[in-house]
Parts: structure tokens; sequence; C-alpha cells
């Protein structure tokens, strides 16, 4: 019923004449980068964040109730894991501006989310291991966001890469609670699942180290840039 009606009220809107802000070059045709080797990595790196994220939203209250938890206390750990996420990203916009690095911070964010994996697999304090996933998870978002931004030239480059490393990166992640629940039915056990995540969350540090490669930003650099792409969008 809400699908319904939000679907009328943007089809109501969607006829309303919009003003114009700015105008674009006319005959710019940027291609989406399927054969930059650069743009995969970035899009691999978002789509294994995506599908820590998707299956820790899906199994983290089953994987601890596994634990011999209750259900109350499994769905306590869900809400911290996803409202630590809300102060972590808005913080992290204001420790970029003292270190911007990605690689130093895309490093940090998944070691947190490293670090209550292992805490499951030891079955100690999931609590502590739910809010320190939420945290990585937190981080990892924004960032990933950042880097087609921070690696290409030019708005519309940047919009090109930005919609292949979502529309592919959504579509890797979708994946994922499917196939940690493939590995429960196989093995009959939320620690083989759990030793999967670990072994994505690795795979996905080595992607970031290969995505950020020659990327150095200092704090003028990323201001000189985002200028840059403004101006280009005629903003300012």
């Amino acid at each position: 019923m809400i699908a319904f009606v939000a679907a009328v009220v943007w089809r109501l809107l969607a006829h309303i004449p919009q003003q114009k802000q700015y105008q674009t070059p006319s005959g710019v045709n940027t291609k989406l980068p399927w054969t930059n080797p650069k743009a995969w990595l970035i899009t691999i790196s978002f789509g294994l964040m995506a599908v820590l994220f998707y299956s820790f939203t899906a199994w983290l209250p089953q994987i601890i109730q596994g634990m011999g938890y209750t259900k109350s206390y499994a769905a306590n750990a869900l809400t911290l894991f996803v409202a630590v996420q809300i102060p972590v990203s808005l913080i992290l916009s204001v420790v970029l501006r003292k270190i911007p690095s990605r690689r130093l911070w895309l490093i940090v964010e998944s070691l947190f989310e490293l670090c209550g994996l292992l805490l499951l697999v030891f079955h100690r304090h999931p609590l502590v291991a739910s809010g320190l996933i939420g945290i990585g998870a937190g981080g990892l978002f924004p960032l990933n966001l950042l880097l087609p931004i921070d690696i290409t030239s030019d708005h519309h480059e940047a919009a090109a890469w930005s919609a292949k490393a979502q529309s592919v990166g959504y579509v890797i992640g979708a994946a994922g609670p499917i196939f940690l629940g493939w590995i429960h039915a196989v093995s009959n056990s939320f620690s083989s699942a759990v030793f999967a995540l670990i072994a994505v969350v690795l795979f996905m540090m080595v992607v970031q180290v290969a995505a950020t490669s020659q990327l150095k930003l200092s704090h003028t650099k990323v201001l000189a840039k985002n200028r840059r792409h403004l101006r280009k969008a005629g903003r300012i």
C-alpha cells in the first residue's frame, strides 16, 4: 500500500517542470569503465563491503543465537550493529580532514570488522563484537563512495565510475546472505559461515590496497579536487 502511494506521488511529481540549476557541457558522452582495471578494483571493493553488510544484517542474530544467547540478546546486538554506524560515519568525515589517507582508514575499518568476527569465533562478548563490526561497516561505506571521486579527473567520469561500482557492487552484495545461508545449510554450523566472512574481510583488504595504490591525497589536494569537480559541474 505504501509503495503504491509512493508510486502515485512520484508519477505526479515527474510531470512538474524542473528549473535547471546548471548546464552540463554539450557533447559529453562518458561511458562506464568496463575495461578499466582500477574501476574493477573499486567495484569489487564496494561489492565485498556490501556482501559483509547484508550478511551481517541477515545472519548476525542467528549467529549469536547459535552461540547460546537468547533471541532478545541477539536482537539487541543487531540494533547496536546498526545504530553505531551513524556516529561513525559522522566522525569519519571530520577525521578525514586531518588524515585524508583512504587506504589507512579502509584498512582500519576492515580490522574493526575482523576483530568483531574473531570474537564471534571464540564465542566471546557478542555485543562488543557487534559494535566493532558496526564501526567497520559504518566507515567502509562512505570510504568506498569516495574512491571514484578521488581517482577520476572530472565529475562526468566520477559519475560513471560510481554508477558501475554501485550497480555491480550491490548485485555482488545481494549474493552474500544467500552464500552464507548455503554454507550454514551444508555445514550445519554458523562457525563455518563466520570463517567465510573472515576470508571475505581478508580478501577485501587486499583489494583495498590494490585499489588505493598510487593514491596519495593531502588535505589541500582533497579540497582542490572537490572545488574542481564542482566548478566543472557549473555549481561554483
